[in-house]
């Protein structure tokens, strides 16, 4: 019994077809590369409202493990024609941010932040969200993940 060349070509893309089908691709975790560290959910979130002139934590890093913010939204707690001011800030009075909200877009709007590379509060530290002593309060949501120090 001969072989013809129709043959033996879909045996070769059968046979490379099987072995596409079976070979691995490298697994990716949320967040990909070296940030997760726990044995756990590695993401955090939380919400709120802060009242003016109010210092809130936003969220506290482990004593061994760092904390990324990646997700912000705040949002005024009022509907007036108005805008405040509030601040991110380190525990140790690093300033990280300070930021304008507004019920309306020309006033300043929501603010609904997806940071690229995050902020990062160290070990150990406290982030720690002031709101303006102007009389109105903020809500928020904010989300994030620990990472290895």
């Amino acid at each position: 019994m001969q072989t013809s060349r129709f043959q033996l070509g879909l045996i070769a893309a059968l046979a490379v077809g099987l072995g596409y089908t079976l070979s691995s691709t490298q697994a990716v975790g949320y967040p990909a590369g070296v940030a997760v560290s726990l044995g756990s959910n590695p993401i955090w979130n939380g919400g709120g409202e802060i009242s003016s002139g109010e210092a809130h934590t936003l969220v506290t890093a482990p004593a061994d493990q760092d904390v990324i913010v990646s997700d912000l939204l705040v949002q005024m707690d009022s509907s007036s024609d108005v805008s405040v001011w509030f601040t991110l800030a380190l525990d140790d009075g690093t300033l990280l941010g300070k930021h304008k909200v507004g019920v309306y877009d020309y006033k300043g709007g929501p603010l609904r932040h997806a940071f690229a590379s995050g902020l990062r509060v160290p070990a150990g530290r406290t982030l720690l969200f002031n709101n303006c002593d102007c009389g109105y309060g903020v809500n928020y949501i904010a989300a994030g993940y620990y990472v290895q120090p």
